[in-house]
C-alpha cells in the first residue's frame, strides 16, 4: 500500500499496487472489502460509545436508588438503632391504641361486641412474613372461631391506614387445644409487605363471641434478622455512599 507521501493517483504507485495484487480481481474485491469493514467498524465503534455513556449514567441512578430502598432503615435510623434491633426476629404488636371511643376499648378484657387495636412501637423497617397468634379466652373456653382478626398498615395511632390480607378468624391461628398454627403474613401483588420506618403494623381483634371475654392476646409477627441486618449493613446502602467507598470514607 502507498504511503502518506505517496498517492494513489500518481501512476507509478497505481501500477505498483497492481503488481502487488497480480492484478488477481478477489486480491482487489479484498482491498475493497478491508475500506467497507473500516468504515462499518467505526460506526460500530462509536454506537458502542454512546451507549456505554448511557450505560454509565442508568447505573448511577440505579446506584441512587438502591442507596434509598435497600435498607428502609437508613433513612430515619442511626446504625446503632439498627444494630440493636438486628438481633431481634419478633415485632409484638402490644401497644394498645387508647381513647378510639365506640366499640374500642382501652385494655383487656375484650368482651363481646368490643374492638381491642394493638400496634407496635416505632422502629426501623422491616419485612414480616409470619403471623403467630395465642389468645386466652375467659373460662377456659376454645371457640376461637368467634374472634375476628385484622392487619392494617398505616401512620398508626386512630389512623390505622389501608387493610392488610383478609380478615382472619381466630380458629386460623390456634388449635381447639390451644395448639399454634403459624401463618405466613399477607403479600401484596404477590410480593412481601415492607413496613416502612414511619408506617405502623397494627392488629384488631373482635370479639363476636355470645358471652365469652378475651382476657388477653399476643400478636407475634416474625421476620428475617438476618436479611434484615445484612441489607442494613452494606456500606452501599448508606446515605452519601458512593459506589466505590469503603467503610472509613462513607458519607465523607
Amino acid at each position: 500500500m502507498p504511503h502518506e507521501s505517496m498517492s494513489i493517483d500518481d501512476p507509478a504507485v497505481f501500477h505498483q499496487l497492481l503488481r502487488a495484487l497480480r492484478c488477481s480481481p478477489e486480491r482487489w474485491t479484498e482491498v475493497l472489502r478491508c475500506a467497507e469493514s473500516t468504515n462499518s467498524l467505526s460506526g460500530c465503534y462509536g454506537r458502542l460509545e454512546e451507549r456505554c455513556k448511557s450505560l454509565e449514567g442508568q447505573c448511577e441512578v440505579l446506584m441512587r436508588l438502591v442507596r434509598h430502598v435497600c435498607c428502609s432503615a437508613n433513612i430515619n435510623f442511626s446504625k446503632i438503632t439498627i444494630d440493636e434491633y438486628s438481633d431481634d426476629s419478633q415485632v409484638n404488636l402490644e401497644q394498645i391504641v387508647t381513647g378510639l371511643g365506640g366499640d374500642y376499648v382501652n385494655a383487656f378484657p375484650v368482651t363481646p361486641g368490643k374492638t381491642i387495636r394493638m400496634q407496635h412501637p416505632s422502629r426501623p423497617g422491616w419485612t414480616p412474613n409470619q403471623i403467630r397468634i395465642d389468645m386466652n379466652l375467659a373460662g377456659g373456653a376454645n371457640n376461637y372461631l368467634d374472634f375476628f382478626v385484622e392487619f392494617y398498615l398505616g401512620p398508626g395511632d386512630d389512623l390505622p391506614g389501608k387493610k392488610i390480607g383478609p380478615t382472619f378468624r381466630g380458629n386460623q391461628f390456634l388449635n381447639k387445644d390451644g395448639g399454634q398454627i403459624i401463618v405466613p403474613f399477607p403479600k401484596y401483588k404477590n410480593d412481601p409487605i415492607d413496613v416502612g420506618s414511619l408506617e405502623r403494623l397494627a392488629v384488631e381483634i373482635t370479639n363476636r363471641s355470645g358471652g365469652v371475654n378475651l382476657e388477653s392476646a399476643q400478636v407475634v409477627i416474625v421476620y428475617d434478622n438476618n436479611r434484615f441486618y445484612e441489607m442494613c449493613r452494606t456500606e452501599v446502602c448508606k446515605p452519601g455512599c458512593k459506589p466505590d467507598c469503603n467503610g472509613s470514607t462513607c458519607g465523607r
